[in-house]
C-alpha cells in the first residue's frame, strides 16, 4: 500500500522534482521516420525513461517526464514519428525501465482504444501488426499511478495524461501507394503542472499553468516554417492533449482534407465533395487532422491556436504558485511582442516570392476606429473597447462592448485609421480576412523584408489597408497582450457584403460571442438573454461569430421547448459552402473560438424559439450559457 501511495505522488511530483543526471529530451521535427527495414517488416524499438523537457531554450528550466525513444538514441518530445506504406508489416518491441507499468495504445492492428500493450515495470513486450487503413494516427501511453488519480470517466477514454506521462504520444502515419506528397506533421503536446484536484483558475477564467507545445517546443522557440508563394503546403495535425484546440491560420483559407480520431483508430479523409474551405479548425481530444493552403501573397504569417491562454504569454515553468497568466509582455519594446510577448501553440511562416500590392492607394470608404479605455468604480481591471466615428470624433471615456459592426464591401478598397486612446500600445487582428501580412496585426512579425507591423502606442495612429476577397462574417480583435486586452474588450464584428447589396438588420441577425475579464459568456456584449421579434414565412440569416477567448467550443442550437428545429448551413469562416454541403437539418453545429458560421432559419409556426449557446462536458452533459428568445409572430415581415 506504501509503495502505491508513493507512486501515486511521485508520478504528480516528478514534473517538478529535476534529478541532475537525467537527459534532456529533443525536439521531435517529424521529417524522419523511425525504426529499421528488415525484409518488408519495419521494425521499431522502443524504450522509455525521465527527461527533462525544456519547451524554451536549452539554457531555460524545464519539466521532468517520461518520454520515448528508439533504442541507443535520444529520448523525443513528441515520441519518435512511425510512418509506412499501407500493407507494411511493424514489429514493436517496447522496453520499460520505469518502476510502473506501461500501457501503450495506438499501435496494434485495429489502433485506438480497441487494443493496449502492457508493458510491465522492469520488463519488455513486443506486438507485430500490419498497417491496413491509410491516414493519421497517433499512438500514446499511459502510466498506471497517474492514471488512477483520473477520474474513471475521463480515464475510460485513455487519453488524459496531464503530468509526468502527458509526453508519451507521437503520430503515426500510413501512407498510400504510389508518390506521397511532401508534408509536414504537427504534434501538439501539453502538460500542466498542477497537483491533483480541481484546477486552478487564472483569474479571467482560463485554467492556470497550462503549458503547451508544437513538435516538442513553445513559441518563440517552436520551428519557423519557410515557403514561397504558390506552394502547395500540407500538414497533418495530431493533438495529444488533454483538450481541443482550435487551430487558425492568418490571411488564407486552408483546404479540410481529413479527420481522425484516436480513441477508435479510424481517420475519415474526405472526399472532394466532402471538403470544405476554413481559416479555423477545432482538432478535439485525441483527433487528427489534414489541412492543404497555398499563398499567393509574400509576408509573415500565423498558425496558432486560438485559445487566448494558449498563444499569450506563460507564467514562469519554475514558478508553480504562478497561476495567472501575465497580463504583460514584460519587456520594454512593445515593437517585439510577437517574439517577447507570446507562447504556446504558435508558428511563425515566411513566404516569400510574389509581389506585394502597390503602394499607390485610393480608397473609396474610410472608416476611423478608436481604441479606447477607461475604468469604472469597482472595476478590478481595465476595460477596453472600439468605437467607430460616426459624425464627430467620439468622447475619449466612451466604450463600445463588442465593438461597433463594420461593414465592408467586397471589391471595395477600404481604409481604416485605427487610433489608439487608450493607455497602452495595442494591435489589431482581421480575422479571416484576406489582405497584405503587414496590417495582419502580428506587431513585430506582419510584414516582409522591407517593413515590419509596429505595434500603435497611445495617442497614435494607424492606416489599415482592406479590400475584401469575399462577402461573409468575419471579426477583428487585439493581437497584443490578449489575456488584458481581448478579455478587456477589444473584440467586434465585420460583415463583408456584395456590391450593390445593403445588410438589412431586420432579417440579418448576427450574435457576437465573447467573455468578460472573469470569465462570463456575453451574447453581443450581454450577458442577459436578448429577444428578437422573427414572423412566419420568412427567411433570416443567422450569423454566429465566436472570439470567446477561453471556450474549446461551444454549441449553438434553435429549440422549440425541447426540439431542435431544422435549419441550413450556408458559410463557415466566411467561405459559402457548397450546394451539397447547405442542406436543412437539425440546427445543432459546434462553432469555436475563432470561428464563424452562417445558418438559414425560416420558422414554420408561430410560438417562441430559444437560440442557445453553451458547452458540453467530457460526459456530453450540455450547459446552455447564452440565450436568445426568438419571439415568432404569424404575421409576415413586410
Amino acid at each position: 500500500m506504501l509503495v502505491v501511495v508513493w507512486l501515486l505522488v511521485a508520478s504528480w511530483l516528478m514534473p517538478f522534482a529535476h534529478v541532475a543526471d537525467d537527459p534532456s529530451a529533443v525536439a521531435n521535427e517529424n521529417r524522419r521516420p523511425a525504426g529499421t527495414g528488415a525484409g518488408d517488416t519495419l521494425v521499431l524499438r522502443l524504450t522509455l525513461g525521465p527527461a527533462i523537457w525544456r519547451i524554451y531554450g536549452d539554457d531555460e528550466p524545464g519539466f521532468r517526464v517520461a518520454a520515448f525513444a528508439e533504442e541507443g538514441k535520444p529520448f523525443t518530445i513528441p515520441g519518435p514519428l512511425v510512418r509506412v506504406r499501407v500493407g507494411t508489416p511493424i514489429h514493436v518491441f517496447v522496453r520499460n525501465p520505469l518502476a510502473d507499468t506501461l500501457i501503450l495504445r495506438g499501435l496494434t492492428e485495429r489502433g485506438g482504444m480497441n487494443d493496449s500493450l502492457i508493458v510491465l515495470p522492469g520488463s519488455s513486450a513486443d506486438v507485430a501488426f500490419v498497417a491496413r487503413r491509410v491516414g493519421t494516427f497517433q499512438y500514446w501511453g499511459a502510466l498506471a499511478a497517474a492514471q488512477r488519480l483520473v477520474s474513471a470517466t475521463v480515464r475510460d477514454r485513455g487519453l488524459i495524461r496531464g503530468g509526468f506521462d502527458s509526453q508519451l504520444a507521437g503520430a503515426f502515419v500510413v501512407d498510400p501507394e504510389g508518390p506521397v506528397p511532401a508534408d509536414r506533421v504537427m504534434v501538439i503536446t501539453e502538460i500542466s503542472d498542477q497537483p491533483p484536484g480541481p484546477a486552478r483558475r487564472d483569474r479571467r477564467g482560463a485554467p492556470g499553468r497550462e503549458f503547451t507545445a508544437v513538435n516538442g517546443k513553445s513559441w518563440p522557440h517552436s520551428e519557423r516554417l519557410q515557403h514561397r508563394v504558390g506552394d502547395t503546403i500540407r500538414w497533418r495535425i495530431v493533438n495529444t492533449t488533454f483538450q481541443a484546440h482550435p487551430m487558425h491560420l492568418h490571411g488564407f483559407y486552408f483546404r479540410v482534407d481529413s479527420h481522425g480520431d484516436a480513441p477508435s483508430g479510424t481517420d475519415s479523409i474526405y472526399s472532394v465533395a466532402q471538403r470544405r474551405m476554413a481559416v479555423t479548425e477545432l482538432v478535439r481530444i485525441g483527433q487528427t487532422t489534414s489541412i492543404t493552403w497555398m499563398p499567393d501573397r509574400p509576408g509573415a504569417w500565423v498558425f496558432h491556436c486560438h485559445l487566448t491562454n494558449h498563444a499569450a504569454k506563460l507564467p514562469p515553468v519554475n514558478e508553480q504558485g504562478a497561476i495567472d497568466y501575465p497580463d504583460k509582455h514584460g519587456h520594454g519594446d512593445a515593437d517585439r511582442h510577437f517574439t517577447d510577448g507570446m507562447n504556446g501553440l504558435v508558428i511563425g511562416i515566411n513566404v516569400l516570392g510574389g509581389r506585394t500590392a502597390s503602394r499607390a492607394w485610393h480608397p473609396a470608404k474610410r472608416l476611423r476606429l478608436f481604441v479606447q479605455s477607461d475604468s469604472a468604480p469597482r472595476d478590478s481591471v481595465r476595460r477596453f473597447g472600439y468605437v467607430l466615428q460616426r459624425g464627430a470624433e467620439p468622447r475619449r471615456d466612451s466604450i463600445e462592448r463588442p465593438g461597433p459592426l463594420l461593414m465592408l464591401t467586397r471589391g471595395e478598397p477600404t481604409s481604416i485609421q485605427v487610433v489608439n486612446r487608450s493607455t497602452e500600445p495595442t494591435s489589431v487582428h482581421w480575422h479571416g480576412i484576406e489582405l497584405e501580412s503587414y496590417y495582419d496585426g502580428a506587431v513585430g512579425w506582419s510584414g516582409d523584408r522591407t517593413r515590419t507591423a509596429r505595434a500603435i502606442r497611445p495617442d497614435s495612429s494607424f492606416e489599415v489597408r482592406i479590400t475584401p476577397r469575399r462577402a461573409g462574417t468575419f471579426m477583428y480583435h487585439t493581437h497584443f497582450d490578449e489575456m488584458r486586452q481581448q478579455y478587456g474588450g477589444l473584440v467586434g464584428p465585420l460583415i463583408v457584403v456584395e456590391p450593390g447589396e445593403r445588410w438589412d438588420p431586420a432579417r440579418d441577425l448576427l450574435f457576437l460571442i465573447s467573455e468578460t475579464d472573469r470569465g462570463a459568456l456575453l451574447v453581443n456584449g450581454s450577458a442577459a438573454a436578448l429577444q428578437k421579434d422573427l414572423r412566419v414565412g420568412t427567411k433570416y440569416r443567422i450569423r454566429v461569430a465566436d472570439i470567446a477567448a477561453y471556450r474549446q467550443s461551444l454549441f449553438a442550437r434553435v429549440v422549440r421547448d425541447t426540439s431542435l428545429v431544422s435549419w441550413r448551413p450556408i458559410a463557415r469562416d466566411g467561405f459559402t459552402l457548397p450546394g451539397n454541403q447547405a442542406v436543412a437539418r437539425p440546427s445543432f453545429a459546434t462553432v469555436a473560438s475563432g470561428e464563424t458560421a452562417d445558418f438559414e432559419l425560416t420558422p414554420s409556426a408561430p410560438g417562441e424559439l430559444r437560440l442557445e449557446f453553451g458547452t458540453r462536458n467530457r460526459a456530453g452533459v450540455a450547459a446552455v450559457q447564452g440565450t436568445v428568445l426568438l419571439r415568432v409572430s404569424a404575421q409576415p415581415l413586410r
